[in-house]
């Protein structure tokens, strides 16, 4: 919107990688979209937590996959008609991501 400030404190770049994330085990695939070091959109039309929920994301990298603790900040869930229309999925932020993983998603 024309004059509203960008309320994220790092800027998402447009790129993908593919992960893993359910509640407790990361058991369902999905494609990470608008990476940032401090969190992603985890895009899927499946599985779509509540905000606040802690969720686990396994994100796959060259080096091999990263298992980190997430929180659901928002949760967009589209109708099935307007799927082709609209991004759903969820927005979450990182908890405590390892140096390792930050370097790689800052590479992106």
């Amino acid at each position: 919107m024309k004059g509203q400030k960008n309320r994220r404190a790092e800027e998402r770049k447009f790129k993908r990688v593919f992960l893993r994330f359910g509640l407790e085990v990361p058991e369902h695939r999905a494609t990470g979209i608008q990476i940032s070091t401090l969190g992603l959109f985890i895009s899927t039309i499946h599985f779509i937590y509540p905000p606040d929920s802690k969720v686990m994301i396994e994100i796959s990298t060259p080096n091999g996959p990263y298992t980190v603790p997430a929180i659901v900040r928002h949760a967009k869930k589209i109708p099935g008609l307007l799927i082709n229309n609209e991004r759903c999925g969820m927005g979450v932020k990182l908890i405590s991501p390892p140096r390792e993983l930050l370097d790689y998603l800052a590479s992106l």
